[in-house]
């Protein structure tokens, strides 16, 4: 079985395959910047020790998707290639989609059952800051506040695991390979800088890919089954460029508004500056109501502050998700060159929804503390950060790209596993409900 792309869904899916017993090649375009391939970037002292120059760490990595023209509805849009691919780079924030977001895709139990697997492979710890002395305060703070108002502060999940220090240790892709056991790993084979050009077909069926090495010469692979978990906008192009292109390819997408800021909390909430503590890192999921993913955590910054700070305890960044309404002539634009690009407008549902998110971020956390001059909240450049709907599955009332178990329509051995799947709007960080689908997917192909 061929996979094409190495980040967490890739590396989930290649060692859920192999471990019922099948040979997997994993493919990758980029190269490793990471020692060991595939572990998280964010584990090298100097990011431990300097959190806020984590952007400008990881900067030459990334690259716009189009010029800018092209993409001008969403001007920070950018992909990269790496082995590992955004599992070296991800917040390993893994919380469960709320109940009102899932789909029809499978049952309440099955999306349970799906969420329990997923987070076994991710090796999601559900509190890992429950010792958190700040993080205590805060929910102490706030959660009456919140309860009035039928909400809850929960902690974050999270893939990876609180170290001795008080330090985080972030799982990447080759943690999740690590776990596996030496006769699982030795059925899976991770080649890098192979840069995939297009399926190939016969009929119903895929016979494998064309692939260009290192940027110098094509190959053909053979495969009896192709997964594809290239992100949610390289599948498409890759799928475009084969020839398939369903009505639904690249249509409806959504993704996630993001409203960013860092605060000074009050200083009785937080311990001395030479105490030691861990970062908090806590939620406040989506409701009905105010259908929109607060994050409270002492995380990384890109702003550059206009004032400093003696305790860095008393510092907290402030990460509202909004997911905007999906639109139908939202969409990906593949040109005849295959360049792509994207059409975007907000709703009006979008801009009511962005106004009370503000309105409501601006309330709570005049409880805490103030905004740090220079980082006070704003919304971020439109991106493509969490970006769904772009390769989405079937709903009662529209036909997708490929069926509830992402297996692409028209053919027999074609299997997309990405958060491009998603065929409704998801306000939490994606990484884990995409997850419980392909692994869902892969036992289904087995059986």
């Amino acid at each position: 079985v061929l996979v094409v792309g190495s980040g967490p869904v890739g590396i989930v899916v290649a060692r859920r395959l192999a471990e019922h017993g099948l040979s997997v090649t994993v493919l990758e375009a980029g190269t490793a910047i990471t020692t060991p391939p595939g572990s998280h970037f964010r584990n090298q002292p100097r990011i431990r020790e300097n959190p806020d120059g984590y952007f400008a760490a990881i900067a030459p990595y990334l690259k716009p998707v189009s010029d800018p023209a092209k993409q001008a509805d969403l001007p920070g849009a950018f992909e990269s290639a790496l082995v590992g691919g955004w599992g070296v780079l991800w917040t390993n924030n893994c919380p469960r989609a709320t109940e009102f977001e899932r789909w029809e895709a499978m049952t309440p139990h099955e999306w349970e059952h799906w969420y329990t697997e997923a987070e076994d492979m991710l090796q999601v710890v559900p509190t890992p800051t429950a010792n958190s002395r700040t993080g205590t305060n805060i929910r102490e703070r706030l959660q009456r506040i919140l309860a009035h108002e039928g909400r809850t502060l929960c902690d974050l999940p999270f893939s990876g695991r609180v170290l001795p220090s008080g330090d985080f240790y972030y799982n990447g892709p080759w943690d999740f390979l690590e776990a596996a056991t030496p006769e699982v790993r030795s059925r899976i084979s991770i080649r890098s800088g192979m840069w995939v050009n297009r399926l190939r077909l016969e009929e119903s069926r895929v016979t494998g890919v064309d692939v260009e090495v290192a940027g110098k010469k094509s190959v053909a692979l053979n495969a009896s089954a192709v997964f594809l978990a290239g992100g949610a906008t390289g599948i498409p192009r890759l799928l475009h460029r084969s020839g398939i292109r369903p009505a639904a390819l690249g249509r409806g997408i959504s993704f996630h508004a993001l409203l960013f800021g860092q605060m000074i909390l009050d200083p009785d909430l937080c311990p001395s500056a030479d105490a030691t503590d861990i970062a908090p890192r806590l939620w406040i999921p989506p409701e009905i109501e105010s259908p929109w993913h607060l994050m409270l955590l002492r995380d990384t910054c890109p702003f550059p502050p206009a004032e400093e700070i003696e305790n860095p305890h008393r510092l907290l960044e402030v990460q509202g998700f909004l997911s905007m309404e999906f639109q139908d002539e939202n969409a990906i634009v593949i040109d005849e060159k295959e360049e792509l690009g994207f059409r975007f407008t907000l709703s009006n549902v979008d801009r009511e929804h962005m106004r009370a998110m503000e309105s409501d971020v601006q309330c709570l956390l005049g409880h805490l503390g103030r905004w740090r001059r220079g980082c006070e909240s704003t919304w971020l450049p439109f991106d493509n950060a969490h970006m769904a709907g772009t390769c989405r599955m079937d709903r009662p009332d529209w036909e997708g790209v490929s069926n509830s178990s992402g297996k692409v329509h028209g053919f027999e051995n074609l299997y997309l596993t990405s958060v491009g799947l998603f065929p409704v709007p998801v306000a939490e960080n994606p990484t884990l409900t995409a997850v419980a689908l392909a692994l869902r997917t892969c036992d289904q192909f087995v059986t």
